[in-house]
């Protein structure tokens, strides 16, 4: 390695959700040290080189790696709480960048389906109604319900993921790299859940390219895409009467609209609001209603909607394995990392090769 690059020791660092003082203490140096090491001010000694790159899982040429095309705050979309620590976000981020350099050996050996996302003004509820259309019609999807929005997502050319070690407060995250990144929390999220955040995230990637989000009004624009995506206008209005029953709710009717649509009764409370269909007396019984029979986080039906399996990385590994005869460890070793880590980035219980050592293979034309 001919240089120590320190924001690649920052970067790690905060994949683990270590702190300065934690690293510092597990490595034998000071937290001021590792401080200064990774804004630059310092120089590492071989042996403190390898007690970082064993305590950190990465190979020491890891540290020395550029990166042309670092994550800018523009390019993270969070469907989180707008409260959301700082130090939460960092960590997050942090896993963003080793699932872009996941995404990056894939890319290298395999032929992705090409991002077909556009980009849509959200300057009125018109126009973002009038996106979620053309994103439904670029992909030929209709106006019913969609069976899988994790499929859908990957055939735009996204690549989904599950992640786990995001905050509880953070529902997903997206990166709008070169190949755009959806990483939904592992914690248990529902299969409606999921399906709108994923929706949510596919509304950032098309409404708010280099645009910094978070805020209020971005967040309320990628909510009223993902309704308008998952329940369009045009044909979800006639049946979401099936929710009213004179001047009252139909609970009945809702639980039939959440297992047709695939979305929350909290959903479709919200869109039928939107669309006129409900009155906002009717809307704030409903959302009092869940609440009243504990259905404000779980709805009862929720295990009948199943999350979807994100297949983009696992079919690529498979394939470059099978195929190419490229194996898990040697993704790790293109990535500069220890296949523990990447076992860990994608949520495997299989063994994973102890050596870091691989051969790498060439890409078959």
């Amino acid at each position: 390695m001919t240089q120590f690059i320190g924001s690649n020791l920052r970067l790690i660092r905060l994949y683990h959700n270590l702190s300065l003082s934690d690293l510092g203490e597990d490595v034998g140096v000071s937290k001021q040290f590792l401080s200064r090491l990774e804004t630059g001010g310092e120089a590492v000694s071989d042996s403190l080189l390898s007690g970082l790159s064993d305590r950190l899982q990465v190979l020491p040429d890891f540290f020395g790696q550029i990166d042309a095309n670092p994550i800018t705050e523009e390019q993270c979309h969070f469907r989180s709480q707008l409260t959301t620590k700082a130090a939460l976000r960092q960590s997050a981020r942090a896993r963003g960048e080793m699932l872009k350099r996941l995404v990056g050996v894939l890319d290298a050996h395999l032929d992705l389906p090409s991002y077909s996302v556009g980009s849509y003004e959200p300057d009125s509820v018109e126009a973002i109604e009038r996106a979620a259309e053309s994103f439904r019609d670029s992909l030929g999807l209709g106006r019913g319900p969609l069976s899988s929005l994790t499929r859908i997502a990957e055939n735009a050319g996204a690549v989904v993921m599950r992640v786990q070690g995001l905050a509880s407060e953070i529902d997903a995250i997206s990166f709008a790299t070169k190949r755009p990144l959806i990483a939904l929390n592992d914690c248990g999220r529902s299969g409606c859940r999921q399906r709108f955040g994923i929706a949510h995230e596919l509304g950032h990637f098309a409404l708010h390219v280099g645009l910094l989000t978070g805020d209020r009004l971005t967040e309320t624009q990628a909510n009223r895409f993902a309704s308008a995506l998952l329940m369009p206008r045009t044909t979800f209005a006639n049946e979401c009467k099936l929710a009213t029953r004179g001047s009252r709710l139909n609970w009945q009717g809702l639980s039939t609209l959440k297992l047709r649509w695939g979305v929350s009764k909290a959903a479709i409370i919200y869109r039928g609001r939107q669309l006129g269909i409900l009155s906002e007396d009717q809307a704030r019984a409903g959302y009092i209603g869940l609440k009243r029979h504990g259905e404000a986080l779980q709805e009862l039906e929720d295990h009948l909607v199943p999350p979807d399996d994100p297949e983009i990385v696992s079919e690529g590994l498979k394939v470059m394995k099978e195929h190419y005869g490229i194996p898990v460890s040697a993704v790790a070793r293109e990535m500069r990392v220890f296949p523990a880590l990447l076992g860990n980035l994608l949520m495997t219980e299989e063994p994973m090769p102890a050596n870091n050592v691989v051969r790498l293979h060439a890409r078959a034309d």
